[in-house]
């Protein structure tokens, strides 16, 4: 059978039309995230180094993390930047599944795939803008209780300092740390004489004394924002609490032991030593 060239054009319309349209979703926005809603929008899995370091104010120094635009955290102006995945990539990957842990007590709080990082989806870029949210705080302790990552006798919890921080979205890393040194040092404590935060002379690990200060209490549910935000009420207007990061350890005794870091790193402190 000989068909004409004009044939071959008419079947290659027919074609076209009756096969479905094929689109590609867009990629979710910070407003999908923070609004729960992704079920439409693809999830960016690509990322790149941006190329802006912003000023911390009072002449305080650089926030070393790299974004497009400084002051917004993670919002579309810094969707690509490496220190914006954790919010548009793992964070959007974990409502967009539905898979990953979190507790109807803790709000949208959410233990991400890899079960060492609890983040949110409200834009909130770190330490300084957490306020009195115990939510988090206390999702790392359920995730703790319930044995999804550690346990409650070898695990630990931090949020970084502002300078020490490698994301522009709030995060608290969830450690097992069942030979810490931090614990060690605390068992030869009496609890009993830390009821309320008191700078602790602990000078291992590059920290000097007075810089780590903790609070115990018996208790699973620790308060630790009103911790760090009674804390952070304390310092005014200068440049300590860009260095200000949390912690929570417990030790053998049934103590929970909350504490603030005034130098360093707390996830260096709390999950790696």
């Amino acid at each position: 059978m000989v068909v004409k060239q004009g044939n071959l054009i008419s079947l290659s319309i027919l074609l076209t039309l009756g096969l479905p349209w094929i689109t590609t979703a867009a990629e979710c926005t910070q407003s999908d995230i923070s609004n729960l809603a992704v079920s439409g929008c693809t999830c960016p899995s690509s990322f790149h180094a941006c190329s802006n370091t912003c000023p911390l104010g009072n002449g305080c120094g650089q926030n070393s993390n790299l974004v497009d635009k400084c002051d917004v955290g993670c919002t579309d102006d810094n969707k690509g930047c490496e220190t914006c995945n954790l919010y548009f990539g793992g964070l959007c990957r974990c409502l967009r599944d539905g898979d990953c842990f979190h507790d109807s007590s803790t709000g949208s709080w959410t233990l991400l795939h890899s079960k060492t990082l609890i983040t949110t989806p409200h834009l909130l870029p770190g330490i300084l803008d957490l306020g009195p949210d115990n939510n988090g705080w206390r999702l790392g302790q359920i995730t703790l209780l319930t044995g999804q990552f550690s346990s409650w006798d070898d695990g630990t919890l931090a949020m970084n300092s502002v300078t020490s921080r490698t994301e522009e979205q709030i995060h608290i890393h969830v450690c097992d740390r069942p030979t810490s040194v931090l614990r060690k040092y605390l068992e030869q404590k009496d609890a009993v004489h830390y009821s309320s935060l008191t700078p602790m002379d602990f000078d291992q690990l590059g920290f000097q004394k007075d810089s780590v200060h903790c609070q115990a209490a018996k208790t699973k549910d620790f308060d630790m924002a009103k911790l760090v935000s009674d804390y952070l009420n304390t310092l005014g207007a200068g440049c300590a609490k860009y260095h200000a990061g949390a912690g929570l350890i417990t030790d053998k005794y049934g103590n929970t032991w909350g504490c603030v870091t005034t130098q360093g790193s707390a996830e260096f402190l709390f999950c790696m030593n």
